[in-house]
């Protein structure tokens, strides 16, 4: 990785700077130590930004049951929606607020007196809210930001670390889990060489299983894959591979996706070759976005319709929002983290799996239940202090992940971990 940067403290190497920017505690100096913990909160309050939503609804859910939040504020802009979901949890914690993240000004005035921020909305808001975060102070998560936004996220590293604050990059499922997973199989090895990501689903109804601007975006943009200790863009729908997952997912075909795990993972592990992320969607859903690929529905190149400028890609976001979301309760969803390095050398392989279903009582599917929850463990543990620095960081460089593990079975979300004893090798080999 050639090039370098100029910064107060002289001449970085692009990789030295990558790890001061992604927040990896070994590589910081003593003055950017975080100093959080050691008085944390005995109650917080937290605004949960799209608390309401899909995955929102999980989040804010899991939050009111947590001591450590005397205040749960549900931001939305839809405020009707917001309180008539205020109203189904019927807790003395909750609040509501109307809230605008198109609108700068009224995201400043939400977040102002805040201890947390949970973004629990489309990746493409997450700059001007960590923006107002830092403004008032406060700690600040999100869902992901689909690699290209993470690594902007990633430059406000040195802001958040000079107000001691923690800004954590993509806590949900996907990133997220993935994150502490691989975390988990770093620490059982003295050398990390390969992480390999594969999710998929199934059940759940037809239809996206969540975002339908955020699939579009993974299954149409080009895909990042970790290489032979390089980054390279694939083309969408590229490295076809079929998979088996846990039961009850069995066999699927997943594909490289653009996703946020590549903007860290690589840069976490010194000496790691190969990372990649893969995700199975249902065929129906793969043939329907191959269709509108081939209708070209998915440009961004605008053409004027009665006197206006529109892309097809706007009409299709604004349209697909609109749509009903499928209610069924049958959804499960999973993934396999494969950690694959040396161990008193000789090759060795961890592997991490889960399976998540809908959660019945909650009346929430799979997918929002395993990114949702997540987000509320993180924010629980950080009003605890329960984080090793300050700054903008990654999930598998903000935790131990061991307590990590721990406090997510508490919530049902059980990594499973396997080693594997034969047969281990290397893509890179």
């Amino acid at each position: 990785m050639g090039g370098s940067f100029a910064t107060a403290e002289g001449q970085l190497t692009c990789e030295r700077l990558k790890y001061i920017l992604i927040g990896k505690v070994e590589n910081l100096s003593d003055e950017y130590r975080a100093s959080s913990n050691e008085h944390p909160a005995t109650s917080m309050n937290i605004l949960a930004i799209g608390g309401c939503g899909a995955m929102g609804k999980a989040t804010t859910r899991a939050l009111i049951e947590m001591p450590v939040f005397d205040e749960v504020v549900i931001g939305d802009i839809d405020l009707q929606a917001a309180q008539s979901f205020a109203e189904k949890l019927s807790s003395p914690k909750i609040r509501t607020r109307q809230v605008d993240v198109s609108d700068t000004s009224s995201v400043a005035k939400a977040t102002a007196g805040m201890d947390i921020v949970a973004n629990l909305t489309l990746y493409e808001f997450n700059l001007p809210i960590m923006r107002a975060c830092l403004q008032c102070r406060s700690h600040y998560l999100d869902l992901g930001g689909l690699y290209h936004t993470t690594n902007q996220q990633l430059k406000l590293h040195r802001d958040f670390l000079s107000i001691n604050r923690l800004a954590l990059l993509g806590m949900g499922a996907s990133p997220g889990m993935t994150n502490i997973a691989a975390a988990l199989g770093a620490q059982q090895l003295d050398e990390v060489k390969e992480i390999h990501i594969r999710t998929g689903t199934t059940g759940g109804g037809k239809g996206f299983g969540y975002s339908a601007k955020t699939v579009l975006d993974e299954c149409t943009m080009n895909a990042m894959l970790f290489t032979e200790g390089e980054m390279q863009e694939m083309p969408p729908f590229s490295g076809r591979e079929k998979y088996r997952l846990r039961e009850p997912i069995g066999e699927v075909e997943g594909f490289y996706s653009i996703h946020s795990e590549l903007a860290t993972l690589p840069y976490q592990y010194p000496g790691i070759q190969e990372v990649s992320f893969r995700v199975a969607f249902s065929p129906r859903l793969v043939e329907m976005i191959d269709a509108l690929l081939a209708l070209r529905l998915t440009s961004n190149e605008k053409f004027s319709f009665r006197g206006m400028e529109i892309s097809p890609r706007e009409f299709l976001d604004s349209h697909l929002m609109r749509l009903p979301k499928s209610e069924e309760l049958t959804e499960q969803k999973a993934f396999c983290v494969e950690v694959i390095g040396i161990n008193d050398g000789k090759p060795a392989q961890f592997n991490y799996e889960i399976v998540v279903p809908s959660h019945q009582e909650w009346g929430l599917k799979a997918g929002s239940i395993w990114t949702g929850v997540p987000a509320a463990v993180a924010a629980g543990q950080i009003a605890l202090g329960n984080y090793k620095a300050a700054g903008t960081v990654a999930p598998e460089a903000a935790f131990d992940p061991v307590m990590m593990g721990k406090e997510l079975r508490e919530w049902g979300l059980d990594i499973n971990e396997h080693e594997c004893t034969e047969n281990v090798d290397f893509v890179s080999s």
